[in-house]
């Protein structure tokens, strides 16, 4: 005689490149299993069957929160639905903040503690991605650039204003069409137009206090353009108002290029989900995260965090440097400048 099956247990999700794999163990009189999914973990409705003790719920939608239950089924009937899970679909290589959150406090041996709210929990991971973000712009030089916006120059004006998310529509300062730029994060790097006519582009470098009077333009060390000495540098904090200001004055009728890493974006919700677009690096703000919040309590040794910190850090840093291989030593040009000191991977003046 077919029995009612027992209760599945042990249902687990996990999530990778927008896929939700659900794993339980087996239950007793089962010879197919009821899966069940939920937007709102109350109203659920009949997903598939499996015959297995797993069912990969495909592409179901990144950053929602989806619940999920399983019963299992034989002749004699459906057995009572499983403890509910929820997970987030994120992008290949990403995570929800809630996810995020679950990995941080596995790392810490802290999941189910009450000595840190989530709300502490999300803070620390907000700071951490930061981290990774400036490591990886640092890192890669070329890491999440966003498209480039376009200054004319009107000869009079020193300071402009840099991209805040509400202006450079079409990325270019005064335009009256398009999408607002991103806002900016960090700058990492600026050209100027030399020829209105094909426009080409020299780049120019930032300027330092100390030596801020040094810079003439034009002068007998300059190219034919008479570029070479300008120099740029960001004025402010805030990005809403922030300007790029540079010494000398540019002439009338030039174009600014201003090449930058826009602002990332902020996890506050679970299902948010992160946009650093590196698969494997997100281990670096997890473990961030869990030595944050170890480092709240008296008397915890962690060491074995600090040591893979340290670890992650180098594994970023080296393959970010390893990329290039046709010049394994320096990831551009720019390195090599004698304004960065020591000496070039091929002897020349500057490097790492």
């Amino acid at each position: 005689m077919a029995l009612i099956p027992y209760q599945p247990q042990n249902l687990t999700a996990e999530q990778a490149d927008g896929n939700i794999l659900l794993t339980w163990t087996g239950s007793l009189g089962a010879t197919s299993y009821q899966v069940q999914r939920s937007t709102d973990g109350v109203n659920f409705t009949n997903l598939a069957t499996s015959s297995s003790n797993q069912y990969l719920d495909s592409l179901p939608g990144v950053e929602i929160t989806y619940y999920y239950q399983v019963a299992g089924v034989s002749v004699a009937g459906t057995g009572t639905y499983s403890t509910i899970v929820s997970m987030v679909a994120a992008p290949p290589g990403e995570m929800s903040l809630g996810e995020l959150r679950l990995r941080s406090q596995q790392t810490a041996d802290r999941v189910g503690s009450q000595f840190i709210p989530n709300s502490e929990w999300n803070a620390f991971l907000r700071i951490a991605m930061y981290e990774l973000y400036d490591l990886l712009i640092t890192s890669y030089e070329d890491y999440n650039i966003a498209s480039p916006v376009l200054i004319n120059t009107n000869g009079t004006t020193f300071q402009y204003d840099l991209p805040n998310g509400l202006n450079y529509l079409g990325g270019t300062l005064g335009g009256v069409s398009g999408v607002p730029a991103q806002r900016l994060y960090k700058i990492s790097g600026v050209d100027l137009g030399v020829n209105t006519s094909n426009n080409a582009w020299v780049t120019i470098n930032r300027f330092d206090w100390i030596d801020r009077n040094n810079y003439v333009y034009p002068n007998s060390t300059s190219t034919i353009y008479g570029v070479y000495n300008m120099r740029y540098r960001p004025m402010g904090t805030d990005t809403f108002t922030q300007k790029l200001m540079f010494i000398p004055i540019p002439t009338g009728n030039q174009q600014v290029r201003i090449w930058y890493a826009p602002v990332l974006k902020s996890l506050l919700k679970d299902s948010d989900s992160t946009t650093i677009g590196y698969s494997g690096w997100l281990r670096y703000a997890i473990v961030r995260a869990a030595k944050y919040a170890l480092d709240k309590e008296q008397d915890i040794d962690t060491s074995k965090l600090d040591a893979e910190i340290l670890f992650l850090k180098t594994r970023i840093e080296q393959s970010a440097q390893n990329r290039d291989q046709g010049q394994p030593d320096t990831i551009s040009e720019t390195r090599k400048e004698s304004i960065f000191g020591g000496t070039g991977w091929n002897g020349a003046n500057g490097g790492w």
